[in-house]
């Protein structure tokens, strides 16, 4: 099946997602991999402009939620993925790829769609059974929005999703619905 072409907007944000090669756990201690994250990121926002909304990190693949005002997913992906892949490799050794495939993307068109991925993000590590409660996992943005942790990265909030989504409100457990449909437009890529 053929890549579909990328949608580039310069207003509406992006839920992206990259694993790991053969879904395996990244080679490095998560906290090792988290501080590389972080440069890499600043290291690529540096490069391709874009507003982070949100970042988790998971034992082998992450999720962020991002703004291109410049239209340019696809290169600052590209370059951040390139770059994390590097850093690690160069701490492990590794000589394979890093990341399993190409990243996967959603363009969100709806207020509702953007506040349940909003939450789907954080509460990534609370399904995968890691927490308890999505400000508990240390390796997410939610540690810097609560002032629990500095990030390296300035996060942007243009949509004010912090203020409409409190703790109760990103422990909520998302519908099963909701879900279906984030993870079905995400992962089979019919947004």
């Amino acid at each position: 099946m053929p890549r579909r072409k990328l949608i580039r907007s310069k207003n509406l944000p992006y839920h992206v997602t990259a694993r790991s090669n053969n879904k395996e756990w990244f080679q490095l201690p998560l906290l090792q991999v988290w501080k590389l994250s972080q440069e890499s990121l600043k290291e690529a926002i540096s490069i391709h402009p874009v507003e982070l909304i949100n970042f988790v990190l998971m034992k082998n693949h992450y999720h962020m939620l991002l703004v291109t005002p410049e239209g340019n997913l696809d290169a600052f992906i590209y370059e951040f993925n390139k770059r994390l892949a590097l850093k690690i490799k160069d701490q492990t050794g590794q000589i394979n790829r890093i990341f399993g495939g190409r990243y996967k993307w959603c363009l969100i068109e709806s207020q509702t769609y953007l506040i349940n991925c909003y939450r789907y993000i954080y509460q990534n590590p609370v399904r995968a059974g890691l927490v308890r409660y999505c400000e508990d996992y240390k390796f997410s943005t939610l540690q810097s929005v609560l002032g629990k942790s500095l990030f390296v990265v300035a996060l942007h909030d243009r949509y004010g999703l912090s203020s409409l989504c409190d703790l109760e409100c990103l422990n909520e457990s998302i519908q099963d619905d909701d879900l279906e449909v984030l993870r079905k437009k995400l992962y089979r890529c019919v947004c």
